[in-house]
């Protein structure tokens, strides 16, 4: 019995990392609604209404089909501003600390210098994610327009 418990714990630890990807807005909306099922001031402030609205595609972090991240993408940025953006940047509270919120923003910018974005534009409001943009690749964090708009949401 001891054996099997013992086994279990190993297969725990060896869990599968999450799959992140690309995906366009109809996909996007349709995970992003998983978020919304719990109520969250994070995800109603990031993730609701005119923010995502402008968005065309994301990068979404999934664990057993379950949405535990994401990024959005504007093409033409925040209320049609004219500069790519990325809007959103969440992962859920449990999933913090993993290095997720690093991959997905990864892929995001990324994602956005492939279609042909000089600069992307971000609105950073915690000091999370100022750091996940400070450990980014030189290349990548070149690419980003960081307009810091203090620590607004360090508390959700």
């Amino acid at each position: 019995m001891s054996e099997n418990k013992e086994q279990l714990g190993n297969e725990a630890e060896h869990e599968p990392g999450p799959t992140i990807k690309v995906v366009p807005r109809g996909i996007l909306i349709e995970k992003i609604r998983q978020l919304h099922e719990k109520p969250n001031i994070a995800v109603a402030l990031l993730l609701g209404g005119d923010r995502i609205s402008c968005c065309d595609e994301g990068v979404i972090a999934e664990q057993e089909s379950k949405l535990i991240g994401v990024a959005t993408i504007a093409p033409e940025g925040e209320e049609m501003s004219g500069q790519p953006t990325i809007i959103g940047l969440y992962v859920v509270s449990e999933h913090r600390g993993k290095g997720i919120g690093a991959q997905i923003l990864q892929k995001a910018v990324a994602r956005c210098i492939e279609r042909g974005f000089d600069q992307i534009r971000m609105d950073v409001m915690s000091s999370n994610a100022m750091k996940i943009i400070e450990k980014l690749p030189d290349e990548l964090k070149d690419k980003i327009d960081i307009h810091d708009l203090g620590n607004i949401m360090d508390n959700f």
